[in-house]
């Protein structure tokens, strides 16, 4: 394991985006847009028209979203 891998296993860094899906590319892949406007392409269990919650450095669906307006907040 190199110095990057323990460092990330140890702080077990995540970020959670929500997208919405517009379409399935086969097997697990799903076309979707993110809440900025840019197109993505994630891996899991999802349906056309649906939100859901995806990790940002793994582009893997992590669940479902709740359809509702999202607004991000800027920390200070």
């Amino acid at each position: 394991m190199n110095v990057l891998q323990r460092l990330n296993a140890v702080l077990d860094r995540k970020s959670t985006g929500v997208a919405k899906i517009t379409g399935h590319l086969g097997g697990s892949a799903w076309a979707a847009q993110s809440q900025t406007g840019g197109n993505l392409i994630l891996t899991g269990e999802a349906e056309i028209g649906g939100r859901v919650f995806y990790d940002q450095y793994t582009n893997r669906i992590t669940g479902r979203a709740p359809d509702l307006a999202v607004t991000d907040l800027p920390l200070v």
